[in-house]
């Protein structure tokens, strides 16, 4: 194979990288290592393997204390508000989520403990059938819902997400229904799985409402998400080969439920996975002020459900609940309470407060960015950084929110040959996120993509012969560039793909164009040829 074939050959949009994680156990080494060779692993007392385990060993386990998963090519573990609580080195991570590393210590409650082994994988053989999309037709056409393909997964499903979001001006009481985070689909050897994420109204298949486990959804599965209105038949569609990893537009799609090619203007299509780093973000508060809640509305509870709808301030509803944990407010124990112990109180509420200050930042970040205020979450985690630089969720709510809120206009400017306007994008990025270097790769990329359109554009395109020994030199020097940082450029489309559909047509037009500087091979028009 020539070297530009080679290059070309490897200019590839990035497949995920195959990860094997081990939980190799310690504090009971008479138990089976863990295997984890999927995405996404539950961890709890009624998920395997600890389901087999001993009751006096799983006891410390709830029934949906934490998972691990895999994203970009790291490994993760959030704590799902467990009882007894996760610890890596020690180090307790309850409500957060952090990244592990190959020989962490990882602690499960009281009495479980693993030494983390992360290893390549296998890479699967043989061609077996791949899920090409998953499609939720609303199951009561008067409703007025449109059907959603899902091409990408995990697929969040909440109030916030544009699939549903979308319906809060006409149906705002059902879209309230939702909560922020309320299900997922996700792929579980290549099969779909739906799991709800602690939702108040819950989430149903066949009629039935999901508990701890996540359910397989099978084709003709009716699904429910907090209520009647937003009720889907499920459809899959599978295909026996994967689709050329370069394809950025979605075409026609395989029959079998999913609407036809003149639908697709009345089809929202989801072509862009959803981060587990969100889906996983515990939300700490209870109901959202604007979310129903029927459960609690109704019979003994509808005092408490009153109380809770209620606006209050954070001081007001910390002190709240402090007074609630001491026993009550009114009652005799409580004026005894405040009686003899309104010192120990108010310190605890200074303390408290100074605490829920602490993390503020990133609380505020984080609900910008699911309520779609992009810029704004983005220059609320950069203020937290720059207080915080090491906090691992600010970093990752900054990248996701910069990227939302600036790619679209990068990308239409270098749609519009607009290249000083799509610079001026990047540098700007480039300054709000210097404290970010989770951000500073994605930039460098942007920055040299829109350095190579504006090179291919002066030149009259990428597969004009070379106008002289200058222009040849630039050219392999761009193609020695993209052999050299070829992985780099990979997991920067995979990362900003991921969250902003749109920069795939951007990254395709790059790609092509060094396809064609690749097979010029920088060869000068009109060179003299040797006698």
């Amino acid at each position: 194979m020539a070297p530009n074939e080679a290059l070309i050959a490897r200019m590839r949009p990035p497949a995920s990288q195959p990860l094997m994680i081990v939980l190799q156990p310690v504090s009971h080494p008479e138990l089976e290592p863990i295997h984890v060779d999927e995405a996404l692993f539950a961890i709890g007392r009624t998920e395997a393997p600890f389901d087999t385990y001993p009751p006096e060993i799983a006891a410390d386990l709830s029934r949906r204390h934490a998972r691990i998963f895999c994203e970009h090519g790291a490994v993760y573990l959030a704590d799902l508000d467990s009882k007894n609580g996760t610890t890596v080195n020690g180090s307790a991570i309850r409500h957060a989520i952090t990244r592990l590393n190959d020989g962490d210590l990882l602690g499960l409650g009281r009495s479980l403990s693993y030494r983390v082994q992360l290893q390549a994988g296998a890479v699967a053989s043989g061609r077996a059938p791949r899920l090409a999309s998953l499609t939720l037709t609303p199951a009561h056409g008067e409703g007025g819902l449109q059907p959603i393909v899902v091409t990408q997964f995990p697929f969040l499903i909440g109030k916030a997400d544009d699939a549903f979001a979308r319906y809060k001006d006409a149906f705002p009481h059902q879209v309230n229904y939702l909560s922020r985070r309320h299900a997922h689909i996700f792929l579980k050897g290549g099969k779909p799985f739906i799991e709800d994420l602690g939702s108040t109204n819950g989430s149903f298949v066949g009629g039935n409402r999901l508990e701890e486990h996540a359910e397989e959804l099978r084709d003709g599965d009716l699904v429910a998400f907090g209520g009647h209105h937003f009720v889907y038949q499920l459809s899959l569609q599978w295909e026996q080969v994967a689709l050329d990893p370069t394809v950025t537009r979605l075409g026609l799609l395989p029959t079998g439920g999913a609407p036809s090619a003149a639908d697709t203007d009345k089809t929202t299509f989801v072509a862009a996975a959803d981060s587990f780093l969100d889906i996983f973000c515990v939300d700490q508060a209870p109901a959202q002020e604007d979310e129903v809640n029927d459960a609690a509305a109704s019979g003994a509870g509808a005092a408490q459900a009153a109380e809770a709808a209620r606006p209050r301030g954070k001081v007001a509803a910390f002190l709240s609940d402090v007074m609630a944990a001491l026993g009550g407010s009114g009652g005799v124990g409580m004026r005894r309470a405040m009686r003899w112990g309104m010192g120990a109180l108010a310190a605890v509420a200074i303390l408290g407060w100074v605490l829920y200050r602490a993390g503020a930042p990133e609380r505020d970040a984080r609900d910008l960015l699911a309520s779609g205020e992009y810029a704004r979450a983005a220059t609320a985690a950069t203020v937290g950084l720059a207080r915080d630089p090491d906090n691992a969720a600010l970093r990752t709510i900054g990248t996701v929110a910069l990227l939302k809120a600036n790619i679209p206009a990068w990308a239409a400017a270098l749609k519009a040959n607009q290249y000083a306007q799509a610079a001026a994008i990047v540098a700007g990025m480039k300054q709000r996120g210097h404290n970010n270097p989770e951000l500073l790769p994605l930039v460098v990329e942007l920055e040299w993509i829109v350095n190579l359109e504006r090179f291919v554009s002066v030149r009259g395109g990428a597969d004009a012969p070379a106008r002289d020994a200058a222009d040849a030199a630039r050219i392999k020097l761009i193609l020695k560039q993209w052999e050299e940082e070829t992985q780099a450029h990979q997991r920067a489309f995979s990362t900003i793909s991921s969250y902003v559909p749109e920069y795939r047509d951007a990254y395709a037009q790059a790609l092509s164009h060094v396809r064609k500087l690749a097979l010029s091979g920088g060869r000068v028009e009109n060179e003299a040829k040797p006698p």
